[in-house]
């Protein structure tokens, strides 16, 4: 099974000559938000540095949906820009720093039109949309049906295979805003599984003592990820 497992890099790395002809450099501190309040919109190719993905609801929560490193490029909603027809909702979609983000910022319009000239570009980001639409239906899935422990199976499963040594580091609560539950059944579902010998946990993260015990745990699909 091929899965795209929160964390997108390198994607478009081979592009970054382009992107530095088309586009201008730029710094974005650690912390800056991205969202359709911004006075103006860009795409944005990470030249370094980590950016995070997240869905807002108008009652405050907030749902980590994944993160962006290096050779990426976001938000994809703005690739084409038809009539506002694909656009950052406001009250839904937010993109933050992470780190300090050393970026290339380019105009929707003039991405669209590197699109339009560049067939091997465009098939790029054709496959990079899929990756996040395979993400989203695996999360439609995980979400509705898995309970908190087999949710907090599969991250684990999946941060420690895919995301550990990238520089993120989550907290109990950040955890719980990627896979929809709260850092209390989060909390309950790390006990467990220390309980089990499954994990260890410190200040510096989660521990895996016992990788094929995790997958036994973990919903069918995230246990056959190759």
């Amino acid at each position: 099974m091929s899965f795209s497992y929160y964390f997108f890099e390198n994607h478009f790395s081979d592009f970054e000559p382009l992107l530095r002809e088309k586009g201008t450099e730029c710094t974005l501190k650690k912390g800056y938000e991205i969202t359709a309040n911004n006075p103006e919109l860009y795409l944005y190719y990470i030249i370094n540095g980590i950016f995070k993905l997240s869905l807002t609801h108008e009652d405050g929560a907030v749902k980590t949906v994944c993160f962006h490193g290096k050779g990426s490029i976001f938000p994809y909603s703005l690739c084409r820009p038809t009539d506002n027809e694909y656009k950052i909702e406001t009250d839904i979609l937010l993109l933050t720093a992470v780190t300090d983000v050393l970026t290339i910022r380019i105009k929707p319009s003039i991405f669209h039109d590197m699109l339009l000239e560049s067939p091997n570009f465009h098939m790029a980001m054709t496959d990079y949309c899929i990756k996040h639409s395979n993400l989203f239906m695996f999360e439609s899935i995980n979400l509705s049906y898995n309970t908190a422990f087999i949710k907090t199976c599969n991250f684990i499963y999946i941060f420690s295979r895919y995301l550990h040594g990238k520089g993120i580091n989550l907290t109990q609560t950040e955890i719980g805003e990627i896979i929809g539950e709260t850092r209390l059944e989060v909390a309950r579902a790390l006990k467990k599984l220390r309980g089990m010998g499954i994990i260890d946990t410190s200040r510096g993260g989660i521990s895996v003592l016992n990788m094929e015990e995790l997958i036994k745990n973990c919903s069918y699909a995230v246990g056959r990820i190759e």
